[in-house]
């Protein structure tokens, strides 16, 4: 989905550089997310929140975006059954370069809270031969 949202401080270097529950609604069954190894690692801080979304909308705020700008699923890991993920889309994002920036969380819960073991970011590049596909590579 498009958000029409204005992204006035959009710390755009930090895109740049290098380093809703998706439930089929009428087969009852769960999306799996796309694997880790489509999305550029990103850092991961030390913190639990009680609930899975809270955790990716701490990495949203961090990169200068608010939740009202984000599409969340919350999907079945690729992997590993005792993990969440939370995928995040920003879409429509004014920048010459970077069209929309994704997100993968992959989140353990311990002790009654959420913490992510990875994260991940993957663009939507405006030009080059990737242009208009969502790509772990920086955008031309």
């Amino acid at each position: 989905m498009m958000k029409n949202a204005l992204f006035a401080a959009l710390p755009v270097a930090a895109l740049l550089a290098g380093g809703s529950t998706a439930l089929s609604a009428g087969s009852g069954e769960a999306t799996v997310a796309p694997p880790a190894s489509e999305f550029s690692p990103m850092q991961r801080y030390d913190i639990a929140y009680d609930k899975p979304r809270d955790v990716a909308e701490f990495y949203l705020k961090d990169f200068g975006f608010r939740k009202y700008d984000a599409d969340f699923e919350d999907l079945d890991h690729d992997a590993d059954s005792n993990m969440r993920v939370v995928l995040v889309t920003v879409d429509g994002i004014r920048d010459d370069s970077v069209g929309g920036v994704q997100m993968r969380f992959g989140l353990r819960a311990s002790r009654g809270s959420w913490e992510a073991v990875e994260a991940g970011m993957r663009r939507k590049c405006r030009r080059g031969e990737n242009a208009g596909k969502w790509t772990k590579d920086v955008c031309p």
